[in-house]
Formats: structure tokens, C-alpha cells, sequence
């Protein structure tokens, strides 16, 4: 009695695995290696936002770069690590703020990372109000968006 080809993959799966040594992957092992793909993601996508000087509009790329960042911060934050976690806040903030105002940038992409703007500034924002100083930290970056809206729109 002969085996199909697909039973002869079936045994030699089963007989891999059966010689293969159990492997154990800790949960912060797991953590880590989707927290370091989310940092590759987010600086790749950081770049190509940074870059793009292209007229068609993209707002898949800034919400997945929003919500990457924001993952990171609060991350962070459960950690207890608030200077990394303003850190991601204010790099997100900033790379939109910065293409915002790229010359090299197409209007119409320089608009639409303006309007993304709101959300790492009302997650900058959350953050200052637990902080110490933060009042101040709240009216600077208030001053920095008036600045912007002014200067862009």
C-alpha cells in the first residue's frame, strides 16, 4: 500500500516536527520583536511622509503612522517611561508639523498632514495636563499650532 504525494508531505511534517526542539518565546520576546517592527514601520513611513512630493493624497499612510506612534507612547506610558513616552508624541507632532511646512512638498499633501495635526497635538496635550509644568507645556504648544495655522493655511 503506497502513500499519495500529499500523505508522504503530511508524514514529513509530522516527523519534522517531532525531531524539532521545543522553542519558548517569552512574552517580552514577543513584545519586543513587534515593538521593533513597529519602530522599522513607523520610521520607514516617517520617511516616506517626510519625502513625498507626489499630488495624490495619501491618508492611509498618516493614519497608520498616527496610530503606530501613538501604540508606542502608550507603551511607554504602562511602562512608566513618560520622557520616551513624550518623545513618540512629539516626534509624531513634529514630522507632521515639519511637511506642513515643506516648499518641497505638493500643497495639497502640506494641507493634508496639517489636518492630521490635531491628533498627536490633543495626545500631546492629555499628556501635559499629568505633568508637572504642564500648564506651560500646554500654552507653548498652543502657540506653536496658532503659529502654524497662520503661517500654512
Amino acid at each position: 500500500m503506497s502513500l499519495s504525494a500529499q500523505d508522504n508531505n503530511v508524514v514529513a511534517l509530522h516527523s519534522f516536527r517531532k525531531f524539532a526542539p521545543p522553542t519558548r518565546v517569552s512574552r517580552q520576546q514577543l513584545f519586543q520583536s513587534g515593538q521593533d517592527h513597529a519602530i522599522r514601520r513607523l520610521e520607514m513611513l516617517e520617511s516616506r511622509i517626510q519625502r513625498y512630493g507626489g499630488d495624490i493624497l495619501h491618508p492611509e499612510w498618516i493614519d497608520e503612522y498616527i496610530d503606530l506612534g501613538l501604540e508606542l507612547a502608550e507603551h511607554a506610558g504602562q511602562r512608566n517611561f513618560q520622557p520616551l513616552q513624550e518623545s513618540w508624541l512629539k516626534r509624531i507632532y513634529r514630522t507632521l508639523r515639519d511637511t506642513a511646512f515643506n516648499l518641497d512638498c505638493h500643497e495639497n499633501w502640506r494641507q493634508q498632514c496639517l489636518d492630521f495635526l490635531y491628533q498627536p497635538f490633543f495626545a500631546l496635550q492629555h499628556f501635559y495636563r499629568e505633568q508637572p509644568n504642564g500648564k506651560l507645556k500646554i500654552r507653548l504648544l498652543f502657540k506653536d499650532l496658532s503659529m502654524i495655522t497662520r503661517y500654512v493655511v
